[in-house]
């Protein structure tokens, strides 16, 4: 089974080269058996799922119209660290929502070191609700999927960090239900 989740991961390409250098050293290191949560089931590979969705599309453009932002300013980012989709407000304004995937870093891996950051839940996920040092017009919601895998919702620019903090919560209870997840 190892074997499949390392053929999935060189069929995406982009996740094969930008793979930690621990787990590109390492032959077989994409088994979910090897170095995985507890709670993570053998044969559910949560990292090679995300690596195949695009941001643009996990919701729909009634949803993100719904959450208040503008379908048609979609902007698909996969360029260094980023593999996200950003949304505007209909009129334009400074307000922008980001939804990010990371198949390559759990939530536990995250540099929180300018950052205010509490634990939390969003429907069955562990999240991190996290603000930064000293608070700012930015929030975002960091879901955990599995030990090597989160994703991220960032509002910046929404007022206070509190608004950015609400409309975050609201992108990421609607994006949650959508995100592949280890059963168990």
């Amino acid at each position: 089974m190892g074997l499949l989740s390392a053929c999935t991961s060189a069929e995406r390409g982009t996740a094969v080269a930008v793979e930690p250098t621990v787990g590109s050293s390492l032959p077989g290191s994409a088994d979910p058996s090897v170095g995985g949560s507890p709670g993570e089931q053998p044969g559910v590979d949560v990292a090679a799922e995300l690596s195949e969705m695009l941001p643009c599309e996990i919701l729909s453009d009634e949803k993100i119209t719904a959450l208040g932002f503008d379908p048609e300013s979609a902007s698909f980012d996969d360029v260094g660290l980023s593999y996200a989709c950003s949304y505007r407000w209909p009129s334009g304004g400074l307000t922008l929502m980001a939804i990010d995937l990371n198949w390559k870093r759990s939530v536990d891996q995250l540099d929180l070191t300018n950052y205010t950051s509490e634990e939390t839940s969003v429907g069955s996920l562990r999240a991190l609700r996290i603000v930064d040092k000293p608070e700012s017009e930015h929030c975002q919601m960091s879901l955990a999927l599995s030990s090597q895998a989160h994703v991220t919702i960032s509002v910046h620019y929404a007022g206070t960090a509190e608004q950015a903090c609400d409309l975050a919560e609201q992108v990421a209870a609607a994006v949650e239900p959508e995100l592949p997840r280890s059963s168990g």
